[in-house]
């Protein structure tokens, strides 16, 4: 398992930042990534595309990707998008922290 901790914003103008992260533990051969995303501050649609990018990056690489830890908001935000259960599904066993 590889955790990254993301922090800061996740909005437009969005760097890449977190795309290559993924890919540099993709290329180590990891195949659970978690992102701790507690101290992410804000979130919006292109951040929640980031998101989605990123899961679809690991899951190409036939890893898997899931985010603990989310702030309220960013959970609200993922959950009306329809993602927080797709996101977080069994990360508590990869990092008892996540709960």
């Amino acid at each position: 398992v590889s955790i990254l901790h993301i922090s800061g914003p996740l909005r437009v103008p969005l760097s890449n930042d977190l795309d290559l992260a993924v890919h540099a533990v993709l290329r180590r051969g990891v195949r659970r990534i978690v992102l701790n995303l507690a101290a992410v501050s804000d979130l919006d649609a292109g951040g929640v595309s980031e998101l989605v990018q990123v899961y679809n990056l690991a899951a190409g690489a036939h890893s898997v990707l899931r985010i603990v830890s989310a702030p309220a908001r960013v959970q609200e935000l993922l959950c009306k998008a329809g993602l927080f259960d797709l996101l977080t599904k069994d990360a508590r066993w990869w990092w008892p922290q996540a709960v």
